[in-house]
């Protein structure tokens, strides 16, 4: 699904921020991506969702080096990966339905069925109330919501969230990432970035570490209670 190989990226003329990354994600898994605010997080998944191009080595998607697609082929491919923005990057002109609705609407979704799907996973992430409200209405948090609904809405073929849970409490945090885990269930594969290594532990899923740029597998403690019922979740 996703393989990097000896990825280096530098912006402009500054210091490179990732360092020889070598990454496989196979189709149906669900990694974390830990790490500290600057560590790479953000520009490891910019390489990955095909927004940074590397410097140094070669990212492949779906079995193709996206270096060779041309603009019509790497946007087919956007379409079958789901992208949750740090910054949310909601459309101002848009309410918070037509925000998530929006990839169905470019995939040729039938009005009625949109209708129900966006109900339906807006009641998941308790917006149900939230509509019509449009983004700069709402706060930091359900704007974070809105973005992941988004993001999931048409059960895309990856999913890349970078830090997905971090303008929301624990209890929503775990509902999200519940939704995470239906989804990778239904055949999706999870990539998630964050830095809350407290509630990656609760989840039985292998995870990534990068510091100052370079990548190495995470190693896990011994499984908690909470481990366990997250996986039964």
């Amino acid at each position: 699904m996703v393989r990097l190989e000896g990825v280096s990226l530098r912006y402009r003329e500054g210091p490179e921020v990732l360092h020889g990354i070598d990454l496989e994600l196979e189709p149906g898994s669900f990694h974390f991506l830990l790490g500290p605010s600057g560590a790479g997080k953000s520009s490891l998944m910019r390489c990955i969702y095909m927004a940074n191009k590397p410097t140094k080595g070669r990212v492949m998607l779906f079995g193709r080096d996206v270096q060779t697609l041309d603009r019509d082929e790497q946007a087919l491919m956007r379409r079958r990966i789901g992208v949750v923005f740090q910054d949310f990057r909601l459309l101002p002109h848009l309410n918070a339905f037509e925000n998530v609705a929006l990839p169905l609407r470019l995939s040729g979704e039938s009005s009625r069925a949109l209708d129900s799907k966006v109900a339906e996973l807006m009641r998941w992430v308790g917006l149900a109330d939230c509509l019509e409200a449009y983004p700069a209405t709402l706060s930091g948090g359900q704007q974070q919501r809105v973005a992941i609904a988004r993001a999931v809405i048409g059960r895309p073929s990856l999913l890349v969230a970078d830090e997905p849970t971090g303008n929301v409490d624990e209890r929503l945090a775990m509902r999200l990432l519940f939704l995470f885990q239906e989804l990778n269930r239904n055949g999706t594969t999870v990539f998630i970035a964050t830095h809350n290594q407290a509630l990656v532990q609760r989840f039985p899923y292998p995870f990534y570490r990068i510091d100052d740029g370079l990548l190495s597998q995470g190693r896990r403690s011994a499984a908690s209670p909470a481990a366990a019922g997250a996986a039964g979740g």
